[in-house]
């Protein structure tokens, strides 16, 4: 039997009256100017549909539900590539994956769902085609009589609904204002509203979590009417909106804040000299004294020292294993140019209480004897460095003023 023609002169209710008491098997197919829709019969009883051919409606659903992992989703996906007479419903029933109790209630809300929608539609042709079977065919029946009261008590409500949310295209989002003490959540009404971010429509609503377009509508109005969300993006003029708060918490921010220190910038490695200002110890104050007083017969350049960490100057084996590692540049100082060609102040001569052997044999030092080797023995200057930096003709004075001690 072919069965086709308009849904201008014939209704959609009428048609599926004529399938049931016929009780024919096939596809339903209504075409519309921006959707094809498709009701399976068996036997004249309905066992499954979908308004939108192009998507994986059944699929979305099981998806929308958390009910399969990534994996177990993978391999049902490829299943139907390599063969589309069998749905993703029907894979994920045959692999074990999701309990067929839970498959058949989401089938029966699917085709409901479907039933609704194209009785919304005022335009399009229909044809029956006896061959086509259903790939998602779960064992369900649904009485034509009861399918089709259901989309009609729908349609009464959606009048309702509609007051509130006009379109699918319009936005949620969820306003600022407290909820009611006592708010109570239904498990779907939770998912709903964690996928409200202000940006999204009704329609996104309806992609994301695979149920139908009344069920969403019914859960926004519902939410809205308890003032957990508002139709509309939020307007920057509002009041109570999200870009109020944030235009008047950045108000505040000016009596919190503190201000903006410069950076720091990072020291850079200059010489570290180990050289003095040199100081006459002849003209100091008594030893008792702290305080030093500096010559000032020859001009000096105060020697620039570059920051040492803490840990280097009690313990410079880090430092030394740093320079070694090349993580520190080792720094060799640079003698002044006005110690380079000093000459003492005092000639070198024959230091009182220092005996010097002509042989080998032992030297005295005020009352004290060394051991020395002629070939290796330095004179009595050479027992302090030379170091143009040094008062030697004081230090050696000094060392002649021990044996009187």
């Amino acid at each position: 039997m072919t069965l086709e023609g308009s849904l201008d002169a014939f209704s959609l209710p009428d048609i599926f009256q004529l399938l049931s008491f016929t009780k024919k098997t096939g596809a339903l197919r209504i075409q519309s100017s921006t959707s094809t829709g498709l009701v399976f019969f068996a036997t004249g009883a309905v066992t499954g549909g979908s308004s939108d051919v192009s998507r994986q409606s059944l699929g979305r659903r099981v998806v929308g539900k958390g009910l399969v992992s990534d994996d177990v989703l993978k391999q049902a996906v490829t299943a139907v590539r390599l063969d589309d007479s069998a749905g993703l419903a029907r894979v994920l029933r045959d692999s074990g994956s999701i309990d067929e109790a839970v498959l058949h209630e989401i089938a029966i809300e699917q085709a409901t769902d479907a039933v609704f929608d194209l009785l919304r539609w005022s335009e399009g042709d229909f044809a029956f085609q006896t061959e086509e079977a259903n790939p998602d065919d779960l064992g369900i029946a649904l009485g034509v009589e009861d399918i089709i009261a259901e989309g009609r008590r729908r349609l009464e409500t959606w009048q309702t609904l509609s007051t509130v949310v006009p379109s699918s295209d319009v936005i949620v989002s969820v306003p600022l204002a407290a909820a009611a003490p006592e708010t109570v959540l239904a498990a779907e009404e939770w998912t709903l509203l964690a996928l409200v971010d202000g940006k999204r429509s009704v329609a996104d609503l309806v992609d994301l979590t695979g149920r139908g377009e009344f069920a969403i509508v019914s859960a926004v109005v519902s939410l809205v009417e308890r003032g957990l969300l508002a139709v509309g993006e939020a307007s920057p003029d509002d009041e109570a909106g999200l870009p109020a708060l944030l235009r008047r918490q950045r108000m505040l921010s000016d009596l919190e804040g503190r201000p903006v220190l410069a950076a720091v910038p990072a020291p850079t490695a200059a010489p570290v000299s180990i050289y003095e200002p040199e100081t006459d110890l002849s003209e100091a104050v008594p030893a008792q004294s702290t305080s030093t007083v500096v010559r000032t017969d020859k001009p000096f350049q105060a020697p620039q020292r570059s920051a040492v960490p803490t840990n280097a100057a009690h313990n410079p084996e880090p430092r030394s294993a740093a320079v070694a590692a090349g993580a520190v540049p080792q720094v060799v100082p640079t003698r002044p140019d006005h110690l380079m060609n000093r000459k003492p102040d005092f000639p070198e001569g024959p230091i009182p209480g220092i005996r010097q052997p002509s042989g080998g044999g032992h030297q005295s030092i005020g009352n004290t004897a060394v051991a020395t080797d002629p070939a290796t023995a330095p004179n009595a200057g050479a027992l302090i460095e030379r170091d143009p930096s040094v008062n030697k003709s004081l230090l050696l004075r000094l060392i002649a003023g021990v044996r009187g001690l």
